[in-house]
C-alpha cells in the first residue's frame, strides 16, 4: 500500500524523486518520521521509473535542527531505572544497500541528528548560506546516529574528532574544504543544481550505477584483495546484461552513443 506522508511533501520531476522534510517549527527528526522515510526509500527503491531522491528541507529556514532531544532523555531515564541495563531500544543505524542514488539538498543549516541523516546520503550539496554541526558532546552523549562512523570515513579522523569533540559549527565553504559536501551552491541555485546532478546519474544504466555503488561501499569495508574479487565479480554481472552489451557494440561502431561518450571523456 503507497504511504499517505505526514512528514513530507513528495514531489516528482521525470526519474527524480523530491522529499521535502516538513516537521515543523524546527524540523526535529523523531522515531515516526524516521520510519517514514524508511518507508518512502522503500518505495523509490521498488519503482523503476524512478532513478535518483533528493532529500531537502520543506522549511526555508532550518534543514534539521537535530533529533528530537526529549526522546533521547526517556531513553537515558530507562537505561538508567532498567535492572542491569537491559532494555528494549531501537537497532543500530545500518548501510542502506539499495541500488540508487540518494543527494541530500542542505537548504539550511543543520546539526545532530541532521549531518548524521545526510552523511547517509550519497552526495551533499549545501547552501552557501547554511552551517552545520555534530554537537552532541555539548550535552554529554556522542552521535550514534552513525555520526563516530561515517563522518571519519568522509573527512579522516583529525577533522572529525575536531568537530565531534568540540561540537563547533562550520560553514559550507568549510564543509566542502574538508570534504563532508559535495558541492556548495549558491541558495536559490542549490535544489536545480542537485535535480540537474541527479537526472546525469538517472541517465545512466541503472544496473552500472548499483553495482559501482556496490563496488564502493562494501570494498570499504574488504581488504584490498577481497575487494578486487568484488569489483570483477560485479564486472561479470555487467558485461553479461543488455545495457552494456547494446552500448559497448554502439561504441565500437562509432553511433550515436560513441559520439556522446567521446563529448563526456575527457581529451586523451
Amino acid at each position: 500500500m503507497k504511504l499517505s506522508p505526514k512528514f513530507f511533501t513528495v514531489e516528482k520531476d521525470g526519474p527524480v524523486v523530491i522529499w521535502k522534510y516538513n516537521n515543523p517549527p524546527s524540523n526535529l527528526r523523531t522515531m515516526e518520521s524516521d520510519a517514514e522515510y524508511v518507508q518512502l526509500i522503500s518505495e523509490f527503491e521498488a519503482d523503476p521509473e524512478l532513478r535518483a531522491g533528493i532529500f531537502t528541507s520543506a522549511l526555508p529556514d532550518v534543514f534539521i535542527q537535530h533529533y528530537d532531544v526529549a526522546t533521547l532523555v526517556k531513553w537515558s531515564e530507562l537505561i538508567k531505572a532498567a535492572p542491569e541495563n537491559k532494555i528494549t531500544l531501537p537497532d543500530p543505524p545500518t548501510y542502506r544497500t539499495g541500488p540508487k542514488v540518494i543527494i541530500a539538498a542542505i537548504n539550511a543549516s543543520l546539526a545532530g541528528g541532521g549531518l548524521e541523516l545526510v552523511m547517509e546520503c550519497d552526495f551533499r550539496f549545501m547552501s552557501r548560506t547554511a552551517y552545520a554541526a555534530q554537537p552532541e558532546v555539548i550535552v554529554g552523549i556522542l552521535a550514534s546516529g552513525g555520526g563516530t562512523q561515517r563522518m571519519p570515513r568522509l573527512i579522516g579522523l583529525d577533522k572529525a574528532l575536531d568537530l565531534q569533540l568540540t561540537g563547533r559549527p562550520i560553514s559550507a565553504d568549510e564543509a566542502f574544504r574538508i570534504g563532508l559536501v559535495t558541492r556548495v551552491s549558491e541558495p536559490d541555485k542549490l535544489l536545480p543544481d542537485a535535480i540537474a546532478f541527479a537526472k546525469i546519474i538517472a541517465s545512466r544504466p541503472p544496473l552500472a550505477v548499483a553495482n559501482i555503488r556496490k563496488a564502493m561501499y562494501e570494498g570499504l569495508n574488504m581488504s584490498l584483495k577481497e575487494g578486487l574479487k568484488l569489483e570483477w565479480q560485479l564486472q561479470m554481472q555487467l558485461f553479461a546484461s543488455d545495457d552494456a552489451q547494446r552500448l559497448m557494440k554502439q561504441y565500437v561502431a562509432g553511433g550515436q552513443n560513441a559520439e556522446l561518450m567521446r563529448r563526456e571523456l575527457p581529451p586523451i
